[in-house]
């Protein structure tokens, strides 16, 4: 039997800055969460009618994710929404096109959404869609479940280390903006509740236990904001230093925003030209003549149009290193997310990855947030949790 449920949070409002904590239910014996169907909801309530939510609100409400499994911290990322509204830009139009309850629309609908009052409540921005969407999808839909998604139906009854996730909410001006001398004023989550799918079988169960008995991994992408610096304007060389332990580090990846932020899917270029990379003391380690502005688009196509399974004609070249800019060393020997453990193992006394980066003048001062992407397993025996690893 295949059951929705539902489950209503107390108190079920929350404000900028706050922590929501969702602990995944124990459930039945015999009963399963379905993959993938995991997901918070809530209403999006706008403090004034001055300013909109930016697109992708579905990403941006998570600033910070922490994962914990049997009370131990196996994921914790201050950046997630930046790096997830990334890699949400390389997914295929026609899959972005049905994320419209993830928040993902036109402006005019985020409006409607925001009651912001220059919002075109006649239609004919886009016929009747806008009101349309604005009317069907007032509820926001959060997807949860990563790690847990990734690995078939979980049966929780019996786990001695059930799953539990806790998402930091963002200050209001990170993720909205307010018209033409105006001011975003704030925001709050209201109606907020959990939402999963659940199948009662009793073989299902049975052999989902069985696995967690005899002993399991999963695999998991383990991404963690390294540090955000100022690259100041009018210079042309910057050094930052990869300096964590990590047993397969995938990719190291900067993502440059400027300093006020008006879209949460411009990603800018900073007219860099090259980068020299150093492992274990090796120059340019990865790419022999160093990284030049020519590798910068396949590199990052490398990484993340596989990781979703695609090559999204939209982020061509052009629109790339015009707004959608990432600088991506991809570590890893092959350029499969499926293979787990074919990262850069860099533990003991290694010195870490330093970058030489050469620009071409910049004309403002830019944020350069750089993050670190490793594969993560979490080894369950006799259904308690018994090691991590990234």
């Amino acid at each position: 039997n295949r059951v929705c449920n539902f489950v209503t949070f107390n108190p079920n409002e929350s404000n900028p800055g706050n922590d929501i904590r969702i602990v995944v239910p124990k459930l039945e014996p015999n009963t399963c969460i379905v993959p993938d169907s995991f997901r918070l909801s809530y209403e999006f309530k706008n403090e004034n009618t001055k300013s909109r939510f930016m697109n992708n609100l579905g990403k941006l409400v998570c600033e910070r994710l922490m994962i914990r499994v049997g009370g131990e911290i196996v994921y914790d990322n201050n950046g997630e929404s930046l790096i997830e509204v990334y890699k949400d830009l390389w997914k295929m139009s026609t899959k972005r096109a049905n994320m419209i309850e993830y928040w993902i629309m036109n402006e005019n609908t985020r409006k409607l959404l925001s009651k912001d009052d220059t919002a075109d409540q006649t239609g004919k921005t886009d016929g009747d869609y806008d009101l349309v969407m604005a009317k069907v999808y007032k509820e926001q839909k959060m997807k949860l479940g990563k790690i847990l998604n990734d690995h078939g139906p979980y049966a929780p009854y019996n786990m001695k280390s059930g799953f539990e996730y806790t998402i930091t909410l963002p200050k209001a001006d990170k993720i909205m903006v307010a018209q033409a001398n105006e001011k975003v004023e704030g925001y709050t989550l209201k109606n907020i509740h959990l939402e999963y799918e659940t199948i009662e079988n009793e073989e299902l169960a049975k052999r989902v236990n069985e696995g967690y008995e005899t002993g399991r991994s999963l695999s998991y992408e383990h991404t963690t904001l390294l540090k955000t610096t100022v690259w100041l304007k009018n210079a042309t060389r910057f050094n930052e230093t990869i300096d964590v332990p990590r047993v397969s580090m995938m990719a190291v990846v900067l993502l440059f925003r400027k300093r006020t932020i008006t879209d949460s899917e411009e990603y800018v270029f900073p007219s860099i030209e090259k980068v020299k990379v150093t492992i274990e003391g090796k120059s340019n380690a990865v790419y022999s003549q160093g990284l030049t502005t020519e590798d910068f688009y396949d590199e990052a196509k490398r990484l993340f149009g596989i990781a979703n399974n695609t090559c999204n004609d939209d982020i061509n070249v052009r629109k790339f290193y015009k707004d959608k800019f990432a600088l991506v060393i991809d570590l890893r020997a092959v350029d499969d997310n499926h293979i787990v453990g074919s990262g850069k193992k860099l533990l003991g006394d290694n010195p870490g990855i330093p970058l030489e980066i050469e620009t071409d003048t910049i004309t403002e001062d830019i944020l350069c947030n750089i993050f670190v992407l490793s594969d993560g397993l979490i080894n369950i025996s006799e259904k308690p949790l018994q090691g991590i690893s990234y």
